[in-house]
């Protein structure tokens, strides 16, 4: 009697748990061109901040906004970074020397992502252009 009960419960179980038969996994490959970045100042406009640039991204419906996952790499060299990338530098004219600091994120909502790149120097000439990979998760 003890096996048969075990073996219902087992079975109750198992039959109990369901998996989402929505779980799919889609990669958009995006690339933002120098003349595409554009540059986002202070309120007074005076001060530039960041660049960026926002993609159409009707992938990211309300429900992979709500449940599901978004992530985003950037692709150089052969190889993939997921965001947010820190990289630190330093450059030198032959007299003076410097150092700074490039940041790449993003945030997403529904239908759009945008990727932003921040200098620590705020340096004013555009970032190169970039190419990035996007998984969604639904």
């Amino acid at each position: 009697m003890k096996h048969l009960l075990l073996f219902f419960a087992v079975v109750t179980l198992l039959t109990s748990c369901s998996v989402d038969s929505r779980d799919t996994t889609t990669v958009v490959n995006l690339n933002v061109s120098v003349q595409d970045w554009q540059i986002n100042s202070d309120a007074a406009n005076s001060n530039p901040l960041y660049y960026s640039y926002t993609f159409s991204m009707p992938e990211i419906n309300s429900f992979v906004y709500g449940q599901g996952l978004v992530q985003a790499y950037i692709v150089f060299d052969g190889a993939q970074q997921p965001l947010p990338y820190v990289q630190h530098y330093q450059g030198t004219d032959g007299t003076n020397t410097w150092i700074w600091t490039r940041t790449i994120d993003f945030r997403y909502s529904p239908g759009e992502l945008t990727v932003y790149v921040t200098n620590s120097d705020f340096f004013t000439d555009p970032p190169e252009a970039m190419n990035f990979r996007v998984v969604l998760v639904r």
